[in-house]
């Protein structure tokens, strides 16, 4: 009866039960050992929904007693769930975020007010919808990031060989595999987009066309880079390369390459956004 009082006063809002399941879910996929692109993905998703519901500064409203039945059975069967999962071969953990927003969402609200908090649902939606992103982008990205990689190479001087995935440059082969095709960079990108367009908006369809098509060159263009330094790295004579390479490919420092591309389209997102503004 007390939690149900708090929940229900009048100047609460149901936002704190929302950051305590957020924490919740960045600490099972912590725990679980997933892997650290995914930890990062579904941190900037927190993140871009703690911002949104700020913006709003959603305020419990009234709400049916049938909606507020299902939405606590609903959390906690969300919850019960997430307790037993203990690996990272259990793909709930893309699902874990989405339903237990749903449902906290059901919780709060009547079915007919949904649409209201629509944004914060998207937003979760975009970690599974990763996992599907990926294997989409990957048709289209194939072939071309081995073949930009291969034509920066020669441009280089490097007389590389391109088979299929395979860039050969003297004794050494560079393999470019799906995770190194960068679908995981775009899509980091253009869930940044995402969040930046539920929190402050680009009016201008002009704008936000120029924003979603250079989020997918520079994305391109730096992994093509990224790509281009481990085959140099891989050839060369340096001490530690074994050391370099290994960070550069299967350490977080692959992230360090994501993180230059959400920057870049960040500061062209605000600087669009401030035009706006100034002539609003």
């Amino acid at each position: 009866m007390r939690l149900i009082e708090i929940i229900k006063g009048k100047s609460s809002n149901y936002s704190f039960l929302i950051y305590l399941f957020l924490i919740w879910n960045s600490i099972k996929l912590f725990f679980i050992n997933i892997d650290p692109i995914i930890q990062i993905l579904n941190l900037l998703l927190t993140m871009g929904i703690f911002f949104c519901i700020e913006d709003r500064k959603l305020q419990i409203k009234g709400k049916r007693k049938i909606n507020f039945l299902i939405g606590i059975i609903g959390i906690s069967i969300t919850v019960i769930r997430s307790l037993l999962l203990n690996n990272a071969d259990d793909i709930y953990y893309y699902f874990n975020l989405p339903i237990g927003i749903f449902f906290l969402v059901i919780l709060f609200k009547p079915f007919n007010e949904f649409n209201h908090l629509k944004k914060i649902f998207i937003l979760s939606l975009l970690l599974p919808l990763r996992r599907l992103f990926f294997y989409l982008a990957n048709y289209i990205l194939g072939s071309l990031i081995p073949t930009l990689t291969w034509f920066v190479l020669f441009a280089l001087g490097k007389n590389p060989i391109l088979d299929a995935e395979n860039i050969f440059i003297e004794d050494y082969q560079l393999i470019i595999s799906k995770g190194c095709l960068g679908a995981d960079n775009i899509y980091f990108v253009l869930s940044t987009i995402i969040i930046y367009s539920c929190i402050f908006r680009l009016r201008k369809i002009k704008n936000l066309g120029i924003v979603l098509s250079l989020s997918i060159a520079v994305s391109i263009t730096i992994n093509t880079i990224r790509n281009t330094m481990l085959a140099l790295v891989l050839t060369s004579k340096i001490s530690y390369k074994d050391r370099i390479f290994y960070f550069l490919h299967d350490s977080y420092g692959s992230l360090l390459f994501t993180f230059f591309s959400v920057l870049i389209i960040s500061s062209l997102y605000f600087r669009f956004l401030n035009k706006e503004l100034e002539y609003k």
